[in-house]
């Protein structure tokens, strides 16, 4: 019998679980329980140390992303969905239930649930930043500037914008980390830099904008929007550990 042009029968395709589905993670192995094993403390500093390594993926892959629509650079792009389902896809993943079973499953103290939720407030910032570096990823191939060959310049200021906001990343996780908040301050003290580099490149792009290149330059200008709110959100981690 025939259902919609297909065997009722033949069920073979319908059953596969696409790759999009399948993080290669054990679950298990990360060792839940509704009690510290030790010291919560020493609970506490490995979820820090998990998040710190996926920040630390998320910070790569934006830089390496600016880099590829920069130069047009296909296979650079390519990587970014490679590496983000590698490692930031697992770290997430991870991150994600360390977050959920000890705020949830363990009775923590006040000071200790803070760090938690903390953590989980980073690792949902973090995710915004891991799709933003592959949306610029889709862009690669659009888009054209015309400085390809110079390999650290570009005429938008892309490369530092990445750079920097790769830095503000960093500092804003790390304030976290170590508790201390001078990392935060100077978070928020480089986003005037950003701030400069993101007005100069719009102003360009609206100076020399017309009907032959608009399609193009509406291109670079979502790469520069996303580095921009890529720092933005970097400075919604910092304002919290000031």
């Amino acid at each position: 019998m025939a259902l919609f042009g297909k065997k009722t029968g033949d069920s073979s395709k319908s059953s596969a679980i696409p790759n999009a589905f399948t993080i290669k993670i054990d679950p298990l192995k990360f060792k839940l329980a509704t009690r510290p094993a030790g010291p919560v403390n020493e609970q506490l500093e490995t979820l820090k140390q998990k998040l710190t390594k996926l920040s630390s993926n998320v910070e790569n892959n934006l830089m390496l992303v600016v880099r590829a629509s920069t130069k047009r650079n296909r296979d650079l792009a390519a990587s970014a969905f490679t590496f983000d389902e590698e490692y930031i896809q697992k770290g997430k993943f991870e991150v994600e239930y360390l977050t959920l079973a000890y705020s949830n499953f363990q009775q923590l103290g006040d000071a200790e649930q803070k760090t938690v939720l903390d953590a989980k407030m980073i690792l949902k910032e973090l995710e915004k930043l891991a799709q933003f570096a592959l949306n610029i990823a889709n862009k690669t191939e659009y888009i054209q500037l015309a400085n390809t060959q110079e390999l650290h310049k570009d005429e938008y200021g892309l490369k530092p914008m990445g750079d920097i906001t790769a830095e503000m990343i960093k500092k804003a996780v790390e304030a976290f980390v170590s508790g201390n908040s001078k990392h935060a301050s100077e978070t928020l003290d480089m986003i005037r830099e950003i701030d400069g580099l993101y007005e100069a490149a719009v102003r360009k792009l609206k100076a020399e904008v017309n009907d032959q290149n608009i399609t193009n330059f509406t291109g670079i200008l979502s790469v520069v929007e996303h580095v921009k709110a890529s720092a933005d959100i970097a400075c919604v981690i910092a304002r919290n550990f000031c």
